[in-house]
């Protein structure tokens, strides 16, 4: 049996709480120097992120990283939480 819960819908990340936590689903940006940004800190989908602080910026970790990024790139990760 799973002994972890998981929703089935992915969201942007600027949409969870502190402190959430899920598995990154996809990228979504057009912007092809964003993507590369994304990649270039590591963020790619299949990792699990918790979402640590939402004000004056989004930290995330990822991993054993801790990241801080805008609302822009908070925007264009997707994940879906996991409980």
């Amino acid at each position: 049996m799973f002994a972890q819960s998981f929703t089935v819908e992915s969201l942007a990340l600027n949409l969870l709480k502190e402190k959430d936590t899920g598995i990154i689903t996809q990228v979504r940006k057009n912007d092809e120097n964003l993507l590369r940004k994304l990649i270039a800190m590591g963020i790619m989908p299949g990792l699990r992120i918790t979402l640590e602080q939402r004000f004056p910026s989004y930290v995330i970790k990822v991993g054993e990283m801790r990241i801080a990024i805008d609302r822009t790139l908070a925007r264009a990760i997707y994940v879906r939480r996991t409980r």
